[in-house]
């Protein structure tokens, strides 16, 4: 999986209205491969969604970490990601072994199915973050306008 997800990163390059410009193409497509391994579905590769399972649209967001991810975390789904209308969110929070100074992770720990939920119920549960706020809890500041929700608030219906 992590040979597909590289050569897909690289085939893709830098994305529009990707908040790391590209950067985290291997870790997203890395979450959809894990995803749709663990379902027994294809990766569609959709502008709206990226697989369907019991006829869900499924569009996968996925976080990179280099701790394994706890309730109290944050799962985001950019606002300029807004334009997709999948049915359903999935959350994968991607465990790396470290991080560069030049913020190069490197080593695939582990990989997690983090949660869920319907589109429309994440957008209305989700705490709003403007670009340059900053989560107090710890020191993060957003690059992008986004909507948050903590892991533990998530459904486990995947």
């Amino acid at each position: 999986m992590i040979e597909k997800a590289q050569d897909w990163a690289k085939y893709l390059g830098s994305i529009n209205n990707s908040i790391t410009k590209g950067g985290g193409n291997l870790a997203g497509r890395l979450g959809e491969l894990a995803l749709a391994n663990h379902l027994g579905v294809c990766v569609e590769d959709h502008k709206d969604y990226d697989m369907i399972y019991n006829g869900e649209k499924i569009e996968v967001k996925t976080k990179r970490r280099t701790v394994p991810p706890q309730y109290s975390y944050d799962v985001s789904v950019a606002a300029t990601s807004a334009h997709q209308k999948p049915d359903r969110y999935a959350f994968i929070s991607i465990e790396f072994e470290g991080k560069t100074a030049t913020g190069f992770y490197h080593k695939v720990k582990s990989i997690w199915l983090v949660g869920d939920m319907a589109a429309d119920k994440y957008f209305n549960l989700a705490t709003e973050w403007n670009r340059g706020d900053e989560d107090e809890s710890n020191g993060f500041v957003t690059l992008v306008d986004m909507f948050n929700m903590r892991i533990g608030d998530l459904d486990n219906g995947l």
